[in-house]
């Protein structure tokens, strides 16, 4: 293995499933918050890390950190700097993108005056909206009015690179109160914003209230629709670089950390279900917190690794880059997977091409304007 790891720096995603409150619509792996709980995961962590460190002959260097959730900002402050510092990183530095994601109502003054002494230079804002009334149907702890207050403490703390989640297609708001949360984000001039389409999986709390009429409906299609290009015309208006399907950033402040997903660059993974991409293996931890502990209590990583074959690598790249509104350079693509496209699948691309879905542009396959509301059904056509 310590010939096949990718060669340092790499992308890291640390995963902390904790919450102190599960909010109904969520369906990723999480659990509920004890201190002594949470002290005890963290040493798993680092003993994931030391693992990995054995198992490669040598340290990990990070080139971006990203603590995901659940909600990593539960993790102590100098709990956040030690697992920097086991990937390489003292301080600050400019060269490293580190993610902490954040709610609203954890920004405070002594939570800043911890994380600013640690490498963390940007944060990710679970803001989801404006509007109380969505927040409460999502479960939502904070309000409306306490974003901009947030936003000015992170501010006075150092922190320049704020990004927000945002969240469209909710029930109880139409497109006047989406643009109403758009016109109030831009006026907070954060760096980048992420607008993500409200979907449910069926082992949701929320889904289940809304089969049994307990909670409103999601809007239809096309009044998702409508939300989504109301986004794209404002933010792009408002001088965000639409760089993704779902992601808007100022210029160089698009995501170091999630280019390497879209790029499908090797990214290393730690905590209960974290997954990870160590080519030629796709790799994720068990989704069960006692499963995970026992995983690293044995020495044991990567227990269900995948290998993917040279046709699984080109689609899932295909599928990734196709993501970024820039698209896929064939040439580069090619002199690194050694193939592009089967006739069959050069026969779809000009099928999508007659109808308006994808287009060719300067050597790069692109989706159209067109295409990013319904991308998932047109990069499936070309898997």
């Amino acid at each position: 293995m310590g010939q096949d790891f990718p060669v340092d720096p790499i992308a890291v995603y640390l995963h902390n499933p904790f919450c102190l409150s599960l909010c109904p619509y969520c369906s990723f792996y999480r659990v509920p918050w004890t201190r002594g709980a949470q002290k005890e995961y963290y040493e798993l962590l680092l003993k994931e890390l030391e693992l990995w460190e054995k198992r490669i002959g040598r340290g990990i260097e990070a080139r971006t950190i990203y603590f995901g959730g659940g909600t990593p900002s539960l993790l102590e402050s100098q709990w956040i700097s030690e697992l920097c510092q086991r990937l390489g990183l003292e301080g600050k530095s400019p060269d490293v993108e580190v993610t902490l994601e954040i709610n609203p109502i954890q920004v405070t003054e002594s939570f800043l005056h911890g994380l600013s002494s640690t490498p963390v230079n940007r944060i990710s804002l679970g803001v989801q909206s404006l509007n109380d009334e969505a927040l409460g149907y999502l479960g939502r702890r904070h309000k409306g009015s306490q974003v901009p207050g947030a936003i000015k403490l992170l501010r006075e703390h150092g922190f320049d690179n704020v990004s927000v989640d945002l969240m469209y297609g909710i029930p109880l708001m139409d497109v006047a109160d989406l643009q109403r949360d758009l016109e109030g984000l831009i006026a907070l001039e954060v760096e980048h914003i992420s607008c993500y389409l409200l979907t449910l999986d069926e082992d949701s709390t929320l889904y289940a209230e809304i089969e049994r009429g307990d909670s409103p409906p999601l809007p239809d299609s096309e009044e998702c629709r409508k939300q989504y290009e109301l986004i794209i015309q404002t933010l792009r208006d408002a001088g965000y670089h639409h760089y993704e399907i779902s992601n808007f950033a100022r210029s160089g402040y698009e995501s170091k950390h999630n280019l390497s997903y879209w790029q499908m660059e090797p990214y290393l993974a730690l905590g209960a279900s974290a997954s990870g991409w160590l080519p030629p293996l796709f790799y994720t931890n068990p989704n069960d917190l006692t499963e995970y502990k026992e995983q690293i209590q044995r020495g044991e990583l990567m227990p269900d690794a995948e290998e993917l074959d040279g046709t699984a690598q080109i689609d899932t790249a295909r599928m990734m880059g196709l993501r970024l509104l820039k698209g896929i350079d064939s040439s580069v693509f090619e002199k690194r997977f050694g193939g592009w496209l089967s006739d069959e699948r050069q026969a779809k691309i000009q099928a999508l091409q007659k109808i308006g879905m994808i287009k060719w542009q300067d050597g790069r396959l692109c989706l159209s304007d067109e295409a990013l509301f319904v991308s998932n059904s047109v990069i499936g056509e070309l898997l």
